[in-house]
């Protein structure tokens, strides 16, 4: 198997989308239905980054939702009460286009980005929860949305021609965006999420408008994909050394 055919595969099973412009879909036993733009990482995601943060700091049992022991909610009514629950798949979206069950966890997903682009986010991730260190983990997981994002940049460049997938497929680019990075940007990096916003606006409209029949534009899209790649490698430090900082033609 190439290295690209590797990385097609590694984006379907990550990207986790589902590509049904207005349909919902029954999900796991926390979730009644499962609709645009969440996923189920941006869920596990936001669930974790809440037992970390003050006032609850669940380090504990953050460390079992990131290895998939099992997915929790906090209790209604409740005040810091966390229900555990076995894990159940949630819904994603594969290469084919049919809905699957997926039994992917944030540990799972963080290792693959290691294996693929050389990093070490796993580790930093692990030490940081040992620690109770949530800056640290925080860190990591900002540069796995980094390469979340771009991997869907490129799933997008990969469908430009068809009808609606860039546009559906777009709405999960700027999800993972505003979940996993906006806040900390525009709080400790406001000009550089000026342009980072500003380029993210531009490549939306680069996708085109099939409602009034405006085409993709694959150039502009090139342009500013590439545009808010470097800006956001370069505020949030990724490695030089990152496939993702090649340019790609086309």
């Amino acid at each position: 198997m190439t290295g690209s055919t590797c990385k097609r595969c590694g984006v379907c099973a990550a990207l986790a989308v589902l590509l049904l412009p207005f349909a919902v879909a029954e999900a796991h036993l926390f979730h009644k239905v499962f609709e645009l733009p969440d996923n189920q990482l941006t869920k596990d995601y936001w669930v974790f980054m809440q037992l970390i943060e003050f006032p609850h700091e669940r380090f504990d049992l953050a460390a079992e939702v990131y290895r998939g022991d099992v997915r929790v909610r906090l209790k209604p009514g409740g005040f810091r009460k966390w229900l555990k629950r076995p894990i159940e798949p949630g819904m994603v979206y594969r290469a084919d286009y049919q809905l699957k069950r997926w039994d992917g966890t944030l540990a799972a997903e963080v290792q693959r980005v290691d294996r693929t682009y050389g990093t070490t986010l796993h580790q930093q991730i692990h030490e940081g929860l040992e620690a109770r260190h949530a800056e640290a983990v925080k860190q990591a997981f900002r540069q796995l949305f980094f390469y979340l994002i771009d991997e869907l940049s490129e799933a997008i460049w990969e469908r430009l021609e068809t009808s609606a997938a860039p546009l559906q497929l777009y709405q999960f680019f700027f999800r993972y965006f505003s979940v996993g990075l906006e806040a900390f940007l525009a709080i400790n990096h406001r000009l550089d999420y000026l342009v980072l916003r500003t380029a993210i606006e531009a490549v939306e409209r680069s996708l085109g408008d099939p409602s009034r029949d405006v085409p993709p534009s694959p150039e502009m899209y090139h342009q500013h994909r590439t545009r808010f790649r470097r800006v956001l490698a370069q505020t949030l430090r990724v490695p030089p050394s990152s496939l993702f900082l090649r340019e790609r033609a086309g």
